[in-house]
């Protein structure tokens, strides 16, 4: 980080410049404002003793930087109206300098976590467009998302917690954490959104809907089934131009492969030759013919 440093008092502003310096800091010593060289720094410490009115040029030259004025005394001239012209914050002296370092530090960090803030909604923003999210939001939790796309059910489900002002905790069922939410009753105000319901088998798929019931989730399925539940939000129509199968056209030999290694550990052999409009003994020979070795030894046959 680099520090201008604004002080007409010599001795101060190098004991403030070497303290700094010795935490990494650059540091720039100006006796005055218009000895102040042009340049770009990320924090101003200025002396209101030294610079009177100003702290508005500074606000208006260095928008983006943290402006901390050093200042005798409080009133309405040395705070409130600096404060309200771009200053930061400020500092009566005398100070410990470790004091000064707090400031710095959290503004430093408010302004990093700001911008990751803006860069995330401006992703969402983005990447919203591409799906007509249903309105207005007919349910509350506990309630499912069926869709084509885990994108889209994702899309929906933000812009559910950034229209209601909720946060929840995030888990798939590929995983093992997400039993953990049922073995503990779920505090009041506590909001889950678990994914890739359709990666249980029906008979567990029927255990967890019925427990999900006594629970705030909203559970997202990649599926085009009929799901048995009270409230199912179906975005299928939504997220139909943007259904995950590969940038490119796939031959059919590609197409099977693809679709036989990402089901077959969703359905038994039967259902899944059923779905592909195949025999199971069809299915067994592309398996073959394709080096496609079954993963998930315990799902039924």
């Amino acid at each position: 980080m680099k520090v201008l440093i604004i002080e007409n008092e010599i001795y101060l502003a190098q004991s403030i410049s070497n303290k700094l310096s010795d935490l990494g800091l650059e540091c720039v010593i100006a006796h005055s404002l218009k000895e102040a060289q042009k340049d770009r720094y990320d924090v101003i410490l200025a002396s209101f003793g030294t610079i009177n009115e100003g702290y508005i040029e500074l606000s208006k030259q260095y928008p983006n930087a943290i402006i901390i004025l050093m200042i005798a005394y409080i009133n309405d001239d040395t705070v409130i109206k600096p404060l309200k012209n771009g200053v930061t914050d400020y500092i009566v002296k005398p100070f410990i300098v470790d004091e000064l370092i707090r400031k710095i530090t959290h503004y430093k960090a408010y302004r990093e976590i700001n911008e990751e803030i803006k860069f995330y909604r401006s992703y969402f923003n983005f990447i919203e467009k591409e799906l007509g999210t249903p309105e207005p939001f007919l349910y509350n939790p506990p309630f499912v998302i069926k869709t084509n796309s885990q994108r889209g059910a994702d899309i929906y489900a933000m812009k559910y917690a950034r229209e209601k002002h909720i946060q929840f905790s995030f888990f798939s069922l590929k995983e093992e954490s997400w039993k953990s939410i049922f073995k503990n009753p779920p505090k009041k105000n506590e909001i889950f959104y678990i994914t890739n319901l359709e990666e249980l088998k029906k008979s567990d798929r029927k255990d967890f809907l019925e427990a999900a019931l006594k629970c705030n989730v909203i559970v997202s399925i990649v599926s085009t089934e009929k799901i048995a539940f009270p409230q199912v939000i179906d975005i299928s129509q939504q997220t139909s131009n943007i259904v995950e199968l590969s940038g490119e056209i796939l031959s059919v030999k590609d197409y099977e492969k693809i679709i036989i290694t990402k089901f077959e550990s969703r359905y038994p052999d039967i259902e899944l030759a059923k779905k592909l409009g195949m025999s199971r003994k069809s299915l067994w020979e592309k398996r073959k013919k394709y080096g496609i070795i079954r993963k998930n030894k315990n799902v039924q046959q």
